[in-house]
């Protein structure tokens, strides 16, 4: 399996940007992750997010969140997502990255979370709720483990400390499109552009886009100006409306190829 740091020179020497998909691990049900990440991973995504679902879930919109809360109810427990993880890493060729809050990390241990995805063949770590100024220790224990750090920064955050998380980030940067939660939005693309060339300016660190993020024209306009960008709630939404049809991984392949298109 690839790192995410070797999946983007890669993709740079093919002169291509990152197609990211989004998943919660456990929706809509534990004995599906494995297809649907084989599915994402057969449709051509580069880099596969797994969300663990928490239950206070502050940055996720409303259809993220009632996944969370079904896979929860499903029992995807920290526990069983290593347990899953570790079943079909063999088969899993593309970077994965773990997205949650930072309290099943804590309560796991950091130690033990880090060395767990190690051995489970996962490449980075994206914490949402975890700012830069207390992230020393988690930081360590990354690096020990040689997992990939993901940060955030968002359209309000300052230079001065979008520099400093820059210096924390491995891996890439995930550039939050709009304020709020995920989500269909609508974006500006002149402001993106803008904010992400100045950020360019600071950093050789890829930058990818996320929020917001839900057909191929908005992919294709922000790959323009960014190294990639992450689709989550349009993929989360196809997966709720089709899984119980009978050629549901056929139709996500599809429907996954289309994001792209010829990006």
């Amino acid at each position: 399996m690839a790192t995410i740091k070797e999946k983007f020179q890669q993709l740079k020497k093919q002169g291509k940007k990152a197609f990211i998909a989004y998943v919660p691990f456990g929706f809509p049900s534990l004995q599906h992750t494995k297809d649907i990440l084989l599915t994402l991973q057969d449709a051509g995504v580069d880099i596969i997010e797994l969300g663990i679902p928490f239950s206070d879930p502050v940055a996720d919109g409303p259809v993220i969140q009632e996944a969370a809360s079904l896979a929860l109810k499903n029992g995807a427990n920290t526990k069983n997502l290593f347990v899953t993880l570790n079943k079909i890493k063999k088969d899993i060729k593309v970077p994965l990255a773990l997205m949650t809050y930072y309290n099943p990390v804590f309560r796991f241990g950091v130690e033990s979370f880090f060395k767990s995805m190690n051995c489970a063949g996962v490449s980075g770590i994206l914490t949402v709720d975890l700012p830069i100024d207390e992230a020393s220790e988690y930081l360590k224990k990354a690096k020990k483990h040689k997992i990939e750090t993901v940060f955030f920064i968002t359209p309000v955050t300052p230079l001065l400390r979008a520099k400093k998380i820059i210096t924390a980030g491995r891996g890439f940067i995930y550039y939050i499109s709009v304020t709020g939660t995920t989500g269909v939005r609508e974006i500006s693309y002149e402001a993106l552009s803008s904010h992400i060339k100045q950020l360019k300016k600071n950093t050789k660190l890829p930058i990818c886009v996320g929020f917001g993020v839900h057909t191929k024209e908005q992919f294709t306009n922000i790959c323009k100006f960014s190294d990639g960008a992450i689709i989550g709630s349009a993929i989360v939404k196809f997966i709720k409306e089709n899984h119980r049809k009978r050629d549901f991984l056929a139709r996500l392949k599809k429907y996954v190829k289309s994001l792209r298109g010829n990006n």
